[in-house]
């Protein structure tokens, strides 16, 4: 064990001195940043209403699942804090019809849809005559917040794989691979120290992000869980890739061909609709992403969450056998 956690050691000192592997591991903290900068949730953009003492309780309620509601003393202070800076609205009850006060000047017109809600509260006891679904996509939260998160989460999962592939080119080239064969190292050891940075970088990033977006009271042992299964196959390409390159460039170029999928895996579970989704089974970052995205919206339970796990792993030992003889080959 301590032979291995040496070679961890050594991979991280060497790493250090790398601008390349450097620039890996802050990078997404960087983006994370950005992104939580340029979004923000539903309660800070949405609809804010502004209503009086006088409003009765049960309608306070019918507005609060749809904006949300400040209460201030009177329909004096309401009018007074509407002419603010701010994009707010008031709702005034004048017997029984309710008055909408809007400034005029807001950045979005939302006075019709603030008036379409006050009329299902006066209408509530009528029959609605069609069927109504309703979908939480951009209330809850910010779908670029959501959907940025949740790929960055997967994209960078890949990310302990090229650390990993950039040290072993960098060991071939040194003629270090070479050496481990006579070296007190066993192969399984080498192997395992190699790898463990490939579980340890996604899952600081990962974990770094999800706190920097602020999703909030999030399963972050689910997220965990996904993380490092998905991290095995980018450990698995990064060895299979590395062991056989000739130098960073070469190396650098063979793993910007895992990007393809991963990009069609999250867009094609975006946009594509439910009954197609049997088309991504095959990729691992369909089912990484998917498993986020139900973590980030606090919908994930353990059932689905270990049946993504159990295919990300069963895709990543159809990979390791494919690629066992390239990684053997290139460690001789």
């Amino acid at each position: 064990m301590k032979k291995i956690f040496e070679i961890l050691k050594r991979d991280l000192k060497s790493g250090t001195r790398d601008s390349m592997i450097l620039y890996i591991l802050v990078v997404p903290f960087l983006i994370a940043v950005v992104l939580n900068a340029v979004t923000g949730s539903v309660s800070e953009s949405g609809l804010t209403l502004l209503v009086p003492e006088s409003l009765a309780s049960e309608e306070m309620e019918y507005l609060e699942r749809f904006a949300k509601v400040t209460v201030l003393d009177t329909e004096d202070a309401v009018v007074e804090r509407v002419l603010d800076l701010d994009d707010v609205y008031g709702v005034l009850k004048k017997g029984d019809d309710f008055v909408v006060v809007a400034q005029g000047n807001e950045k979005i017109n939302l006075q019709e849809t603030v008036s379409l809600l006050l009329d299902g509260l006066k209408n509530s006891n009528l029959e609605a005559p069609v069927e109504v679904s309703v979908t939480d996509v951009g209330w809850k939260l910010s779908p670029i917040k959501q959907f940025g998160g949740g790929l960055l989460a997967v994209f960078i999962s890949v990310f302990g794989g090229m650390i990993i592939m950039i040290n072993l080119v960098e060991e071939k080239q040194e003629n270090t691979l070479l050496a481990m064969n006579v070296s007190p190292v066993t192969r399984p050891q080498y192997l395992t120290g190699k790898a463990l940075l490939g579980f340890l970088i996604p899952l600081i990033h990962v974990m770094g992000i999800l706190l920097i977006l602020d999703y909030g009271d999030i399963n972050y042992l689910m997220a965990a869980a996904v993380t490092l299964s998905i991290a095995v196959i980018s450990v698995i390409i990064g060895f299979a890739i590395g062991v056989n390159s000739e130098n960073i460039l070469a190396a650098i170029s063979g793993m910007k061909m895992i990007f393809l999928p991963i990009l069609g895996s999250v867009f094609g579970a975006i946009y594509l609709r439910e009954s197609l989704h049997v088309l991504l089974y095959w990729s691992p970052f369909y089912w990484a992403f998917k498993s986020i995205n139900e973590i980030i919206l606090k919908e994930a339970v353990w059932g689905d969450i270990f049946l993504s796990l159990g295919m990300i792993l069963v895709i990543a030992a159809a990979l390791l056998l494919f690629m066992k003889k390239k990684i053997r080959r290139g460690l001789r």
